[in-house]
């Protein structure tokens, strides 16, 4: 048997978690999978994997949840009778349900390719889903790697080969120029073969489609970082240690190494470079030069961002001077973030679940104001963990000037998986903080590092902004020790 893996999933969402939790008692593979803290999305993919496997279970599951929530139950088996009247379950006949000749064309190039292939795939398959409804839960973002049949519950025929299939061959055409020209050929072959006179869409639309999207990829995955992470010395005072890298947006293996000529502070106990937070400095320079010699071009739009631990939260990197080039300060030429290197260490990875889930409500959120928590980092760690557990709370914006504290802010921010945090470092000019720093939160938040830059640019405010994606972290053979 074959089930609408989104109607059930519809279904689990309606229950409680007591409700669900009594549905699944006789099922203990399920229940060893399930851990404390885990995100919805999460149980919820382990729940359906399963019984996508062993569709001779799915009758007790249903009859169990039928126990528990029975209108829950009734309106999904409705749902289905609906769109099928000939069908009175909630799963169907593989018989009566045969994948369409389209997807089993698709299956057959797709399941030739490697992992890295698979992750663009799921990238674009979000974006596809994103684009034609904003609102729906993050939790259907995920595409069943094995029988590509979410792809086939939730596009038609023509919206495969109108949206997904042009997206899919444009973004693969950026992020990996030359890895997937046999494969997009391939897929030119099944498009061919699968455009009908009765559709609405030609070649020659398709072609057109794919350079769209393919220029439409371009802008973002154009983007170029200066990746650094900084280190404290546990053993020597006043001591750092620092790496940087070039990368692009959100490719893994495009972290490319950068060198500097500062000289390292010696030390008689130890072969590791450790530098002064002024050498710091110069050698963040020394990176945006070798960058500027390696790009050969204006690199006005680059991105940097900075790895911290909590404890050096308070350095004001994007003030950063750079002599003697006018008194340069680094916020003023550049984007300026910071990012957690804490949350890379090994304990975190229990919130990972998490912090991927609120990344994707960062994406679409359309009024950010709304969806930061208020603090002034008065409450206790676990009140202000918990507040932050929000489902719908991406970020935490502080009411006051932050100067200490950071290293309770940052774990709450790590074990809710919360990827934004916004402050001031002095009172500003005029208005209070919350008012100013709400100004910025009035467009799409993925537009709030520019208009800090920009702000940072025009005006007397000093921002720190905890910027967090999880798409883009350092390798683990390149991080810090």
């Amino acid at each position: 048997m074959q089930y609408k893996r989104g109607l059930l999933r519809k279904l689990i969402e309606a229950l409680t978690d007591p409700e669900l939790d009594k549905s699944l008692d006789e099922f203990e593979p399920i229940r060893k999978e399930l851990t404390a803290g885990q995100s919805k999305s999460s149980r919820d993919n382990i729940i359906l994997d399963y019984f996508e496997k062993h569709k001779e279970e799915l009758s007790l599951f249903l009859s169990e949840i039928e126990k528990n929530n029975s209108t829950a139950y009734q309106k999904y088996v409705k749902q289905l009778n609906d769109e099928n009247p000939k069908d009175s379950s909630l799963f169907k006949l593989k018989e009566e349900n045969l994948d369409s000749e389209l997807i089993n064309d698709l299956r057959n190039i797709f399941s030739q390719q490697d992992e890295a292939f698979w992750q663009c795939v799921k990238q674009v398959y979000q974006d596809a889903v994103w684009q034609k409804d904003p609102d729906l839960d993050e939790s259907l973002y995920n595409l069943d790697q094995d029988s590509l049949s979410d792809l086939a519950d939730y596009f038609n025929e023509e919206e495969i080969i109108r949206q997904f299939l042009p997206r899919l061959a444009g973004y693969l055409e950026n992020k990996h120029i030359n890895k997937y020209t046999q494969f997009n050929k391939n897929l030119q072959k099944i498009i061919r073969k699968h455009i009908r006179s009765d559709q609405s869409i030609t070649m020659l639309d398709f072609n057109k489609s794919v350079t769209n999207f393919k220029a439409e990829y371009k802008k973002s995955l154009g983007k170029y970082y200066l990746i650094i992470e900084i280190k404290n010395s546990q053993s020597y005072t006043n001591s750092f240690q620092i790496s940087g890298w070039l990368a692009k947006e959100n490719i893994a293996d495009s972290f490319i190494p950068l060198k500097h000529q500062q000289p390292k502070i010696q030390m008689q106990d130890t072969e590791e470079e450790y530098y002064t937070k002024e050498h710091i400095q110069e050698i963040v320079k020394d990176f945006i030069a070798e960058i500027s010699r390696k790009k050969g071009q204006d690199i006005k739009d680059l991105i940097i961002e900075f790895f911290l631990p909590s404890s050096l939260f308070g350095w004001e990197v994007d003030q950063w001077k750079f002599e003697p080039l006018d008194k340069i300060c680094v916020g003023t030429s550049h984007q300026v973030r910071i990012r957690s290197s804490d949350r890379l260490k090994p304990i975190y990875k229990l919130y990972q679940g998490k912090w991927g889930d609120k990344w994707q409500c960062v994406k679409k959120c359309g009024v950010p104001v709304n969806q930061f928590l208020n603090s002034d980092l008065k409450d206790d760690l676990n009140t202000l963990t918990g507040q932050l557990q929000n489902e719908n709370i991406v970020g935490l914006k502080l009411i006051s000037p932050l100067q200490s504290s950071y290293e309770e802010m940052a774990s709450a921010l790590y074990c809710s998986g919360t990827p934004i945090a916004l402050w001031l470092r002095s009172e500003p000019p005029e208005g209070n903080c919350e008012t100013q720093l709400n100004r910025l939160l009035r467009d799409k938040l993925l537009q709030l590092s520019e208009k800090i830059f920009q702000e940072r640019c025009q005006s007397q405010l000093h921002i720190s902004l905890i910027w967090d994606d999880p798409n883009r972290l350092i390798p683990t053979n390149y991080q810090l020790q």
